[in-house]
């Protein structure tokens, strides 16, 4: 891993135009406006201060993080406690400041007086770079899955961190696909055990063996390459009008909220909750995400659907002995993850389904509670009306080290 070191700094509204350049002048509300926004430029426009970073994987990826180093309510000092989000499959950074500034993590976490850094992962928004690979033109950009994101990425993004605000430990939230590659970055990098104070999984996933989620309907079809390449895409997810037949037939029909929640990827892999789905928020949600990924991680999830395991990703025969030195692929060992963590689930999440957390808590060794919200989706614990007291404000009293009073 090699820091490529800060681009630059924006300190609150003040500079908001040099970094928004023209995009959103025209737009008379913030939600029109920051549809048309990179991350970044939306930390801006709450006002809050925004540096990026660029890290690089060992594997050669190039990966941008933002940081938000205090708040509006609390100011620049030093030897800040550091907090690390890590967001889902199919998303990015932006999920975590999108939402409400009141209840937003990422500015809560800031004005609580917390130094708040947002990774990226390959193959999404902010992670489409590599020292000598084209996303557009070589496929071998695309030959990952989330084995890659956890065993290179997020160690990337956790040991440039730690470097760079020259803290021993910080704290890790992850939501879906990012508390799965933490997983596996703790049990590949065993020493970040250790430089993890507390980690706050939200709808946790190891094996998604019971997902009730539509993007199960794949899982028969995931060794058939012709199928899967006119439902996805060849390298990049590309999804195709098939893809959204085959996925909203069944959402749909389950819940008609909206048309645009029907067409949204997110939405109908994940599925609406209509009890905490904040309507005013659905345009923005949707022009974030989807973020992007490879074909090869969508199918990584079919095929833990398909065997009911928790493994690396199946090659097929010959290819799991290239690569693995066995005909199988190698199981993961959820008992080697040390870190302390507190879990947040809910029964109506339909990828990250209670049976599957309930065996994924049962395997930590240092589970230091699990928290059960009844009523709670996959994406509540991102962008619900109740999302501050039920998740934010709980994260926030439970952080290990507390910021210095003034």
């Amino acid at each position: 891993m090699r820091a490529l070191g800060v681009i630059f700094v924006v300190l609150g509204l003040a500079n908001a135009s040099a970094l928004l350049g023209n995009k959103g002048r025209h737009h008379s509300s913030r939600g029109d406006e920051e549809i048309y926004m990179t991350t970044a430029q939306i930390i801006v426009n709450r006002g809050y201060p925004v540096e990026l970073h660029y890290i690089e994987t060992s594997d050669g990826y190039l990966l941008e993080a933002q940081r938000i180093p205090y708040g509006k309510n609390s100011g620049p000092a030093p030897n800040k406690p550091v907090v690390f989000l890590q967001h889902g499959l199919l998303s990015s950074s932006a999920d975590w400041i999108i939402g409400h500034t009141e209840s937003a993590l990422g500015y809560l976490l800031a004005d609580a007086g917390y130094d708040v850094w947002l990774g990226a992962v390959r193959g999404n928004t902010y992670g489409r770079n590599h020292t000598t690979l084209s996303p557009d033109n070589d496929s071998s950009f695309w030959d990952f899955s989330f084995d890659q994101i956890g065993q290179y990425d997020v160690p990337a993004n956790l040991r440039y961190i730690l470097a760079y605000t020259n803290q021993a430990t910080l704290s890790y939230v992850g939501h879906s696909q990012g508390t799965l590659t933490f997983y596996i970055a703790m049990e590949t990098n065993p020493d970040l055990n250790e430089k993890v104070n507390m980690m706050f999984a939200l709808a946790p996933i190891t094996t998604v063996a019971h997902m009730r989620s539509p993007l199960r309907l794949i899982a028969p079809y995931a060794d058939n390459l012709e199928v899967i390449a006119n439902l996805l895409g060849i390298d990049e997810f590309l999804p195709s009008s098939d893809f959204f037949d085959l996925m909203g037939q069944e959402e749909c029909q389950v819940n008609s909220t909206s048309i645009i929640v029907c067409e949204s990827i997110l939405f109908l892999i994940c599925g609406p909750d209509v009890s905490e789905l904040d309507p005013t928020l659905i345009s923005l949600i949707v022009s974030h995400s989807p973020a992007g990924t490879s074909v090869q991680n969508l199918l990584h999830y079919a095929q833990e659907y398909n065997y009911a395991y928790y493994a690396h990703y199946d090659f097929g025969t010959l290819g799991n002995i290239n690569n693995y030195g066995q005909e199988t692929p190698p199981l993961y060992n959820a008992g080697k993850v040390t870190a302390p963590m507190i879990t947040f689930w809910g029964d109506n999440d339909w990828l990250a389904d209670p049976v599957d957390v309930a065996w994924a808590e049962s395997q930590f060794p240092n589970l230091r509670e699990s928290v059960h919200i009844a009523h709670f989706n996959h994406l509540d614990f991102l962008w619900a009306i109740h999302v501050k007291e039920l998740v934010n404000d709980v994260i926030l009293a439970n952080m290990p080290i507390k910021p210095p009073q003034p």
